[in-house]
């Protein structure tokens, strides 16, 4: 094996405008727009630079210590008496997939001498884009020194600050960059209204997956933590960023120390870092690696009637093929047959009484469905209706069947042609867990070609999150209902509200947006609540809140009255209609926040195209009929009317004067 010692230039890959040199113990990651210099003198990567296309600086050179360190494992350069040592560097072209676009990988290996530890660590930087991602394994012969018994109050200072925690990158800023703000999330959505949360990054230890750090004239950089909500977490870090010393730890791994095993490979979660000029940009870039990042999956108008209230005593052959005729009828292209579908018993069954699953457990229902999804399938190809299923793999066994339950899936998937697949009920509560069930998603959409993908559940249990898995689907975000007497419950200014705060740093293209359906309101939950009722809104507006997004259509069809079908049907065939166009661009919140008086919306920009699409919504308290609004990223002057109700005032770029009636919707486009 060729060390490093032994190189004096060479250039490991060149392709596009990727570059990636080593010179001595100096490697450079590099292309067109981001250029990231690393010293291993000390047998381990430490940043000395980080450029931009313009060559700003944005990374002290003196930093001093490694970038990589696992808790309770003695990083490089701590002390002189445990030498670490570069073993292998690669670099290689990966090709476009469902997992990932086009880029370049470069590998370094590394070994800790005294405990016989070994370390991997990749770069991944796409060709003409300023982001490089890092990731981390670890492949111990020892476990970490560290006490993680829960049982009483140990005293934390016996351990040094540096080694009870695990850093996945890190950078010492150049002067005058600071700490901005991280930005967090909440899982378990049915019991948080606030979904996203901004926090000053104004003392040392800080959670979120967002942390953005710029200078005085707006430049900066960004990490990304590819990971669950910070609650949702396993490992045993004090905090998912840590600020000192003008120095930047993006700490998690995702690894609790009494998960590792000795002779056993642990990967960490990916951590990206973008470098950006402005916050308008620094919006725009971040959707734009999301783009990159995570390949599109296809787009849906999806029914799925569990939002009824009453679905599981409503199931049968006859039914679902009244619902696939239905679904038609308001303007959906999916429909998911959620659970009662299958022969072993309920969800609810499952959970509470802990059980075991069996194969029987996912047969078809004879007792419902007479063991088959045929009829049901046939009645879906004539109405035009592509069909989905719920399924929830085994939680309670860290998805160690995860073979057998993927290959129920691929069965269902040749048989029936499903292939929107919602997977309920996930627990990642161990190292195991997460990897077994990364293995089933993956298993499927490799053998699928990507034609299957996951409608992935953050609703309840230890969830993969906004930013894990996501290459594997999209985000099923909410259960609101409007016909049961427990849990937050559907308000069309709460589920803008979710909406509009995630597409600050989300792609709104990733999420499933409910709509339910008004003829299932039960007053007596309403009366209980002190935001005004959803009732206030017209069913259209409703639909509308999902137009920038995959609308979700939480009712069974068949149930609704004729005419409320064809008002849900108009709405969905305008998105429809302009889906492409809308989703071809990057979505960003506009005007104030919605919290049940504002005038705000949703603005589409096409960067390449210039072409934009604009929905307002003006709330049931807003009481100024007219606003005017700033709109970022575009610069139309000129806009038409597509749908809803108001008029506007154009001619200033950046700017628009709109008139609207209360409690109504108005969609535009750029002219």
């Amino acid at each position: 094996m060729e060390t490093v010692k032994s190189i004096i230039m060479k250039t490991l890959i060149s392709f596009q405008d990727i570059e990636v040199t080593l010179s001595g113990q100096t490697l450079v990651i590099a292309n067109n727009k981001i250029r990231r210099e690393l010293d291993l003198s000390s047998g381990t990567p430490r940043t000395v630079s980080l450029q931009d296309a313009q060559g700003m600086e944005f990374a002290n050179p003196a930093k001093a210590d490694a970038d990589l360190a696992f808790i309770a494992m003695y990083p490089a350069g701590m002390d002189p008496a445990i030498p670490w040592a570069v073993t292998d560097i690669s670099a290689e072209k990966v090709p476009e997939s469902f997992r990932d676009s086009e880029h370049v990988k470069v590998a370094i290996s590394m070994r800790e001498e005294v405990s016989e530890t070994e370390y991997l660590r990749e770069y991944i930087i796409y060709p003409g884009f300023p982001a490089i991602s890092v990731r981390n394994a670890i492949r111990p012969k020892v476990l970490p020194i560290l006490y993680w018994t829960p049982r009483g109050n140990l005293d934390q200072d016996l351990y040094r600050p540096d080694i009870r925690e695990s850093r996945a990158d890190s950078i010492l800023c150049a002067a005058g960059f600071l700490p901005e703000k991280t930005v967090s999330f909440a899982g378990r959505t049915d019991y948080h209204d606030e979904l996203m949360k901004e926090h000053k990054a104004d003392q040392e230890y800080l959670n979120g997956n967002l942390l953005f750090c710029k200078n005085s004239s707006g430049a900066g950089f960004l990490y990304l933590q590819e990971a669950p909500p910070s609650g949702e977490r396993r490992d045993m870090e004090t905090c998912d960023f840590r600020v000192k010393d003008g120095e930047i730890h993006s700490c998690s791994w995702g690894i609790h120390p009494s998960e590792i095993r000795p002779g056993k490979t642990f990967r960490g979660y990916r951590h990206d870092l973008l470098v950006y000029h402005s916050d308008e940009e620094r919006d725009a870039l971040l959707k734009a690696f999301l783009k990159k990042r995570f390949s599109a999956k296809p787009y849906s108008v999806m029914v799925n009637p569990w939002g009824c209230g009453h679905f599981p005593q409503l199931v049968s052959e006859t039914f679902l093929i009244d619902e696939m005729k239905a679904a038609a009828e308001v303007g959906a292209t999916h429909y998911q047959i959620d659970d009662a579908w299958q022969e072993g018993g309920s969800l609810a069954e499952l959970s509470s009484k802990n059980r075991h699953i069996t194969e029987k457990f996912w047969r078809i229902s004879q007792e419902r469905l007479n063991g088959t999804f045929a009829p049901i399938m046939k009645a879906a190809k004539e109405a035009g209706i592509l069909p989905g299923l719920w399924m929830a793999p085994s939680f309670n066994c860290e998805y160690q069947d995860w073979k057998a339950f993927a290959e129920r899936v691929l069965e269902l998937h040749g048989e029936y042609g499903f292939n929107a697949f919602k997977i309920d009920s996930v627990m990642i509560r161990t190292y195991e867990a997460e990897e077994n069930l990364r293995s089933l998603l993956e298993y499927v959409r490799e053998k699928t070609n990507g034609e299957v993908y996951f409608n992935l559940d953050t609703t309840n249990g230890q969830r993969p999150g906004y930013f894990l898995f996501l290459e594997y689907g999209n985000i099923f975000l909410e259960n609101r209902y409007v016909c049961h007497l427990w849990g937050v419950g559907y308000h069309p200014e709460k589920t803008l509200r979710s909406l509009w705060r995630l597409a600050k740093y989300m792609r709104p293209q990733e999420l499933q947006i409910e709509v339910p359906y008004a003829g299932d309101i039960n007053p007596e939950f309403y009366a209980q609540k002190p935001w005004c009722p959803p009732q206030t809104y017209p069913q259209d507006y409703w639909a509308a809140i999902a137009m920038f997004a995959n609308p979700l259509l939480w009712f069974a069809p068949s149930t609704v009255k004729p005419e409320d079908r064809a008002g849900i049907r108009a709405v969905m065939e305008i998105h429809k209609t302009h889906r492409d166009a809308i989703f071809a661009g990057e979505i960003h919140p506009v005007g104030q926040e919605p919290d049940g008086k504002a005038f705000t919306g949703l603005l589409s920009h096409n960067a390449e195209t210039g072409k934009a699409y604009l929905i307002l919504y003006r709330e049931a308290g807003a009481e100024a009929e007219k606003a005017e609004l700033l709109l970022p990223q575009t610069r139309a002057s000129q806009w038409k009317r597509i749908a809803g109700s108001g008029s506007v005032a154009t001619g200033e770029t950046g700017k628009i004067g709109v008139t609207m009636p209360r409690t109504s919707y108005l969609m535009l486009e750029s002219v």
